[in-house]
């Protein structure tokens, strides 16, 4: 995991071991850039060109060595990612397993390994507590929401799959992760990001009993003719039963939704299909 730090007054630096979401997050600024771009990078800026000859070693020097660059001679792809590929497979692999983030419905915010192993902070006698809280604060902090202690949230879980999708670009079916951990499966990146997706819709379609996850245990709105199909934007999920919690009218981040089921029945392009049709376009 990437962890923060902090810098006490000392200048002591105290690593905050939290098992948290946030703890992805510099692994999802991504980006592939092709051969082609890279030559256009090139002719364009000659500072950027030294750079990348390094010591002349074949047309793209140094950078051609590192795992991050890809491909035969014209077909070369280049990595732009904070997460070296060791690393983005230890933290696919947290990431992945069912006992931390990986849920029925998506991605929690905070490890359940923290349900029973709180994450205990204690430095200058300052005293804190993080435990697991997949629903609603355990004390009034926040305003009484757990927030990012547990829950799931549509954004982070749609940023989440669209990484996926452009570490999926660079590294194609070469690279296969345990899915979920422990599983003994391997998949590569894209069927992960489609299974994820499923997930996530999961939280609004009726499952085998006929209820759908959202409404939890609110009998009117699983079962009421006039409620029963009428669903909500929710601020964010349950983090082991996918209810909804919060507000309900967060149409400008639960509203991904409609994206994540266009994309995933394939009647909108995946954004790596795009960045590559804007690729081309801007070819000569």
């Amino acid at each position: 995991m990437y962890y923060d730090r902090l810098l006490t007054p000392s200048g002591h630096a105290v690593p905050l071991k939290v098992r948290s979401v946030v703890g992805i997050i510099p692994a999802l600024a991504v980006a592939m850039i092709d051969g082609d771009a890279l030559r256009r990078v090139m002719t364009l800026n000659k500072q950027f060109m030294g750079f990348l000859e390094g010591q002349s070693i074949g047309e793209f020097g140094k950078l051609a060595q590192t795992p991050q660059m890809r491909g035969d001679a014209g077909r070369e792809r280049l990595l732009l990612s904070i997460a070296p590929p060791d690393r983005l497979e230890r933290l696919l692999a947290r990431l992945f397993d069912e006992s931390e983030f990986l849920s029925q419905h998506g991605l929690r915010a905070l490890s359940a390994y923290h349900r029973d192993h709180p994450y205990e902070f204690d430095v200058d006698g300052y005293r804190s507590v993080i435990g697991y809280e997949p629903a609603e604060s355990t004390t009034p902090m926040f305003g009484g929401n757990s927030n990012w202690r547990g829950p799931l949230w549509l954004p982070l879980n749609y940023l989440i799959v669209g990484s996926l999708e452009r570490y999926h670009r660079f590294y194609g079916d070469d690279l296969e992760v345990e899915y979920p951990t422990g599983s003994g499966q391997q998949l590569t990146l894209d069927l992960i990001a489609d299974d994820l997706r499923d997930r996530l819709i999961s939280l609004f379609t009726r499952d085998a009993d006929g209820r759908r996850p959202c409404f939890g245990g609110t009998d009117r709105m699983q079962t009421d003719p006039a409620w029963k199909d009428n669903l909500i934007f929710s601020e964010y999920f349950h983090g082991d039963n996918g209810a909804a919690i919060g507000a309900f009218h967060q149409t400008g981040w639960t509203g991904l939704i409609g994206d994540v089921i266009l994309r995933r029945r394939g009647a909108l392009p995946t954004t790596g299909d795009v960045m590559e049709d804007l690729a081309g376009k801007a070819r000569p």
